[in-house]
């Protein structure tokens, strides 16, 4: 038999949390397919931003309120995002690298068909995770509070969560690699048999045995 080999942490983006030189700029001024390059938002709240197929190097976004952000097909690289909240962050096919979120609130993220590669999620709080069909690879969630990730169809290799609790996981028909799934307080588990390519505890195992039980159909008594 084959030696199972440990599995293999995110590789996480060095990204600085103080950077210097970075442009003061307004929300208005986000706007579809246009490029922003070292800009800083600080302490701003308005309804709605739509930066479709926009294109985010180096930014900076502190302390915003923000009703609904549309980034669809956005390109977007060591942007830092602190202490910001949104309900609706739609970020389909967004293609995301080297970046941090860090504090933030989330009600839906929608990043179904996303490309998102070096990223750590840090005490933030996400109500439902829509990652179906999408591609992701090294990230940390770390700290955090996640109501629902369905990770349906995704492909997902070094993924990893530290003190994280995630009320319900779905990862149908999902391609996973170093999923390491021990550091995350899990409630439910839907499709058990979808779970290959991840790492559990014997822990996690036993507390979630119920859930694995009524997953295959056995009946406990």
């Amino acid at each position: 038999m084959a030696a199972i080999r440990d599995t293999q942490p995110p590789r996480l983006p060095k990204l600085s949390m103080d950077r210097k030189g970075l442009i003061e700029s307004r929300l208005s001024s986000l706007t579809a397919e246009d490029d922003q390059d070292s800009r800083r938002f600080f302490d701003q709240q308005t309804s709605t931003v739509d930066m479709t197929a926009a294109a985010l190097l180096n930014c900076e976004f502190r302390n915003l309120a923000i009703d609904t952000i549309i980034a669809e097909r956005t390109h977007v690289n060591h942007v830092l995002t602190d202490s910001c909240r949104t309900a609706l962050l739609d970020i389909c096919s967004i293609g995301m690298e080297n970046s941090i979120a860090v504090r933030c609130a989330f009600g839906a993220v929608q990043a179904n068909a996303a490309k998102i590669i070096g990223m750590e999620i840090r005490g933030c709080r996400i109500d439902y995770l829509n990652c179906r069909d999408a591609i992701c690879r090294d990230i940390m969630f770390r700290d955090c509070e996640i109501g629902e990730l369905d990770g349906n169809g995704a492909r997902l290799s070094r993924i990893a969560f530290t003190g994280t609790r995630i009320d319900v996981l779905t990862l149908q028909h999902a391609i996973c690699t170093d999923v390491d799934l021990r550091g995350a307080r899990l409630r439910e588990i839907r499709n058990v048999d979808s779970l290959h390519g991840t790492t559990m505890s014997l822990a996690q195992i036993t507390d979630l045995s119920a859930v694995f039980a009524r997953s295959i159909g056995i009946r406990t008594q």
